[in-house]
Parts: C-alpha cells; sequence; structure tokens
C-alpha cells in the first residue's frame, strides 16, 4: 500500500479545519498552519447567522454531513427586516428555525470547537505562523479574503438581561446602507447583542457615522440601558471563480471568494469547500468539479437575486406592501423551485413585468394567509 504523504493547510478557519478533520478521519497525517497565536482568537466574539432557507433538508444536518460537528448556540426564530420608510418584513419560524447562531471568534468560537475535534484526531496546529500569499508549499489555502470588496464596522453591547436570543432585525435603509450595504441587530444571549453596518469598499460614507444614527433611528429601545463593550471591523470578498486551484494548492472558503453575495452568508460554503478538498485528496478526485456541481448553480442563483435586489433597493421597495410575514417553510420552498430560477434568468428582459405579476402576486398570498396586521 503507498503511504500517504502529509497534508499542509494554512488557515486554521471554519473552511481549514473541515479540511483538516475530514483528511485526518481518512488516516492522512495532517498540519495546519495559523497566523493568530491562538485559533478563534483573531476577532472579538462576533454572532452570525447559519440561513436555514437555502438548505433542502435542515441545514445543522446538512453540514454535519460533511464529518464535522457544529457547535451552534440558538435557534433564530425571527428576523424582522427594515425597508425604510415604514415598511417592515417578518420572516418567521414556528415549525422550522429561520436560521441558527454561530460564534466566531473567542473561546466558545466555531474555529475552538473544531480545532479541537481536529487535535483529538491527531492533527497537529502550529498557532503564530506566517503565510506567504498563495505559498505553493500547502495542499490546501485556507487564508481567508484575497481581496477587500466590502466593509463592516459593530459594536457589541452587554447588558444584564433584556435581549431575546431568538430574534434579530436587519435594517436595508436606502438612507443609512447604500447599495450593498445593510444593518442589523443581532444578540446571541440574554445579556449579549451585536449591532453593526456594511458598505462597499469604495463608499464615501462614514460606517460609524452610519451606525449611529442607525442605532437611534431603530434601535432605541432594544439597546436602552445597555452597556457598550467594544468595536470590531470587519471585511468581506466574494466572486465565482473559474477555477478554486493555484497549481496544486486547493482554496477553500473565503481564500476562493466562496461568499454569499447578497447577505455575505459564508460558513456553508467554508463548509463545504473544506469538505470537497479533502475529498479531492483522499480519493484523487477534481476538487473544481466537486464544488462546482454541489454548489455553483447556487452561487449564480444568489447573483441574479442581488442585482433584483439593489433595483428594489434604489426604487425604496416600494413594491412591498407596508406590513407582511412569511414563514421560513414558504420562502424555503419558493428558493428552491425551479420557477424562482426561471424568473430570475428572466428578470433582465422584464423587470416590471416579474415585479408587477409575480412579485405582488407572492406578497399578496403571504399576506391574505397570515392577516394583514400580524406586524402592528
Amino acid at each position: 500500500m503507498m503511504k500517504k504523504k502529509k497534508i499542509k493547510i494554512a488557515g486554521a478557519g471554519v473552511a481549514g479545519l473541515t479540511s483538516a478533520i475530514n483528511l485526518a478521519k481518512a488516516d492522512f497525517k495532517v498540519e495546519v498552519y495559523e497566523s493568530c497565536q491562538k485559533v478563534g482568537k483573531e476577532q472579538a466574539e462576533n454572532p452570525q447567522m447559519l440561513p436555514n432557507w437555502l438548505s433542502q433538508g435542515d441545514v445543522i444536518e446538512e453540514l454535519e454531513g460533511c464529518n464535522i460537528k457544529i457547535n451552534w448556540r440558538e435557534q433564530i426564530r425571527e428576523i424582522e427586516i427594515f425597508l425604510g420608510s415604514g415598511r417592515k418584513i417578518l420572516i418567521s419560524g414556528k415549525k422550522i428555525p429561520v436560521g441558527y447562531t454561530i460564534l466566531r471568534g473567542g473561546d466558545s468560537s466555531l474555529e475552538k470547537s473544531l480545532a479541537q475535534e481536529a487535535e483529538n484526531l491527531g492533527v497537529k496546529i502550529i498557532t503564530n505562523f506566517e503565510v506567504k500569499e498563495n505559498d505553493l508549499d500547502f495542499d490546501i489555502l485556507a487564508t481567508g479574503s484575497s481581496q477587500v470588496l466590502t466593509l463592516g464596522y459593530g459594536q457589541v453591547f452587554r447588558g444584564r438581561s433584556g435581549f431575546e436570543a431568538d430574534k434579530t432585525k436587519v435594517i436595508f435603509d436606502q438612507k443609512l446602507t447604500p447599495s450593498l450595504g445593510y444593518g442589523y441587530f443581532y444578540p446571541w444571549s440574554q445579556n449579549s447583542a451585536v449591532v453593526k453596518i456594511s458598505k462597499r469598499f469604495d463608499e464615501k460614507i462614514s460606517l460609524k457615522e452610519s451606525l449611529e444614527k442607525l442605532k437611534k433611528e431603530y434601535l432605541t429601545e432594544d439597546l436602552k440601558g445597555k452597556d457598550f463593550l467594544q468595536e470590531f471591523f470587519t471585511k468581506r470578498s466574494f466572486q465565482v471563480p473559474k477555477s478554486a486551484k493555484i497549481n496544486n494548492s486547493l482554496l477553500v472558503g473565503e481564500r476562493a471568494g466562496f461568499q454569499d453575495q447578497l447577505f455575505r452568508f459564508g460558513i456553508r460554503y467554508a463548509v463545504f469547500s473544506g469538505y470537497f478538498a479533502a475529498k479531492s485528496i483522499i480519493e484523487n478526485l477534481d476538487y473544481d468539479k466537486l464544488w462546482k456541481e454541489h454548489f455553483l448553480n447556487e452561487f449564480q442563483k444568489i447573483a441574479k437575486l442581488k442585482r433584483i435586489f439593489q433595483d428594489l433597493k434604489r426604487k425604496n421597495f416600494a413594491v412591498f406592501p407596508e406590513k407582511l410575514e412569511i414563514p421560513i417553510e414558504k420562502i424555503k420552498k419558493v428558493w428552491l423551485s425551479r420557477k424562482i430560477a426561471f424568473l430570475l434568468n428572466f428578470y433582465p428582459l422584464g423587470p416590471n413585468l416579474i415585479f408587477n405579476i409575480f412579485f405582488k402576486n407572492l406578497f399578496s398570498n403571504f399576506t391574505t394567509g397570515y392577516g394583514k396586521n400580524l406586524l402592528a
């Protein structure tokens, strides 16, 4: 039997550690090199949502099918979305969660738990190691953003009680968050919450000033009596690459650009790409073919939806009714249907037709089915 070579991975984030765990389970010797002094310590505690509407089944079960354990913190049951001009949408999850809260950064982070799982399998993690750009000594590159397309600024708040950890708020207000930007209020426990706002990299607006305006207009009651703890900054990159390989190195997670272009959900793609990179090595398969078969179509759908969303935002979401509740089951059904794929392809040819016939009819059905005053 041919001896298996040692696999070297650059980056101990979610994608790199997913690869490491799968390779170790296949009896490969694995070394992971991380630039930070401790895994999971590169940022402050920061909750991120794992959305449940992109998956055929439950997203936790989907990701745990990649041979890792997801230490989610809370189930999200409501997302209240503010569209400006008094318009609101409530996405509710009574039967199934809208999503799950995953904690990034800190001792309770997803990265920390995956690192422990990897070490238990014999993976060697070397910290405080600087990896040079496109270092071809590594089999897998999981080093995060290679370019910056969006910037984010956030603040962490603490209080003795009062936060509802199963509810979040998202703000798409053209005055405060132009183009791809948005803001959100995200509790992850009864006494901890984060407020964050983002913008496109080249936009000449102050994120700090916009966040203060957002807090004053939308979150005064939510933050009343709560203490500011710390601030943090983020950067995001996303693209749909033709190939996620550089010579013999495989690119995973955000290093490959695997990120939701619209809302920047990246955890699913970090896990998927880490899993498929490992699978390609273990079974001697084409990595590009694996990831493209699994989620290229989804990336393309999201990119098309981003264009529609930007048009809606420029028009101040006038196509929406003032108040609307949509169950997560309906969103999942629409997103996974063939009809939405057809409409996304047709939109550039007839945007007004799509808005006036499909969306208004869709919203009318939701409002009729769930009552007009649910958000009052």
